[in-house]
């Protein structure tokens, strides 16, 4: 299937509004019942519009269009379960390599973990505690304990796991507690303050778009449209049809369906206060800032002293969770094509898989040679090594 044609844009947008009037509350309560999360439910009910925007041709019928929302959304569906690694289903035998360290050459860490499992049973209820002690601390079968506390061995087995649930519960509330103090000392602030003056007036611009939209907030989605509107990037996005218009068109197309969503669920239209205050950066989103540390990282690895729109374009590509982002890959952009066409190399040896130079990280690496072609034509830099090799740890 081919991308849709960009001259077809304003008669696509009415027939995708009519799609979403059509399937948009059914699939988004489809993907919830799959989920169980309503804010990841809205998330993925945009990511599979995003993807609309790109694939979906208004000359399918009806019934071809609403059996590839809903194939899309059990796509989604199974990359955001992938990507979170079921990470909330803790095993029983995960949770006792948790509760029981086998460290035997690290004194030091077996009783910091001795600790934390103290610290994790000290939150649990006097019940679940006994159990959980009596079973991992302590070395009794389930049998045993049910002897003990007057129950069968399935009452047991029972309590067990809600304890073992329970403490996975509590275990990752203060992780998130601790990620988010780490992100508080984010390198952010210090970045913010080397934005070049094109780079302010990008946000003065997203900054002007959100208050058209009556948004409250500055996200990647506003930030493109700065960056389209400002003019910096204008040979590189403007003969890839990335344009102020177009950019607004795909925004107002994802917020209007999140408003008739929310307009649909509780009776009520939302409305935005529009008093935002004059400083951009004092009303950007997580996901904007991570964009900017990420266009800072960019700025260092090339040498430079001030972060430039490029910079902020890659760093909007490279984040990838954003709106912005979506909308990008919906208009056929990647990271690789911004970073050619952004940054011209000054080595022979680029990186084939995100296109930073030999100037630009610490090590390239030949990744390719064939024996009748012994030149090497594939290269892979030590940044996209360590990310390949955290996604492969993650699978």
């Amino acid at each position: 299937m081919q991308p849709l044609d960009s001259e077809r844009e304003p008669g696509r947008l009415i027939w995708l509004t009519k799609m979403y009037r059509a399937y948009a509350t059914d699939l988004q309560r489809y993907i919830y019942s799959k989920v169980g999360d309503p804010f990841l439910a809205e998330d993925l009910t945009s990511t599979v519009f995003l993807k609309a925007l790109r694939w979906l041709r208004e000359d399918q019928s009806e019934e071809s269009a609403r059996g590839w929302l809903y194939a899309t959304a059990r796509t989604s569906i199974a990359d955001s379960w992938q990507t979170a690694n079921h990470s909330e289903m803790l095993t029983l035998t995960g949770m006792e390599d948790q509760l029981i360290p086998q460290l035997e050459n690290a004194d030091l860490v077996q009783k910091q973990a001795e600790a934390r499992v103290q610290h994790l049973l000290s939150l649990l209820s006097e019940r679940e505690r006994r159990v959980l002690t009596l079973r991992y601390l302590q070395g009794y079968s389930a049998a045993e304990i049910a002897a003990a506390l007057g129950t069968n061995a399935g009452h047991i087995r029972v309590l067990q796991l809600r304890a073992l649930k329970r403490a996975a519960q509590l275990e990752r509330q203060e992780r998130n507690i601790h990620v988010m103090q780490e992100q508080e000392a984010s390198p952010f602030d210090s970045f913010a303050q080397l934005l070049s003056p094109e780079s302010l007036r990008v946000l003065t611009l997203a900054h002007e778009e959100a208050l058209n939209l009556k948004h409250t907030f500055i996200g990647t989605e506003h930030v493109l449209w700065g960056l389209a509107s400002e003019g910096s990037l204008a040979t590189f996005l403007t003969p890839l049809n990335i344009t102020p218009e177009r950019v607004h068109t795909g925004v107002v197309f994802i917020y209007s369906r999140q408003a008739q969503w929310t307009q649909a669920q509780t009776g009520v239209e939302e409305i935005a206060d529009t008093d935002l205050p004059p400083d951009p950066l004092k009303i950007l989103t997580p996901r904007t800032k991570q964009m900017i540390v990420l266009a800072g990282n960019e700025m260092k690895s090339q040498g430079e002293q001030s972060i430039r729109p490029a910079h902020l374009l890659l760093g909007l590509i490279e984040e990838g969770s954003g709106i912005g982002a979506g909308l990008l890959r919906s208009m056929g952009v990647n990271l690789l094509q911004a970073r050619s066409a952004l940054i011209p190399p000054n080595s022979t040896q680029v990186c084939s898989f995100c296109g930073r130079s030999g100037s630009m990280v610490k090590r390239i690496f030949i990744a390719e040679v064939s024996i009748e072609n012994p030149t090497p034509s594939v290269f892979i830099c030590d940044q996209c090594v360590e990310r390949f090799h955290a996604m492969l740890g993650q699978s």
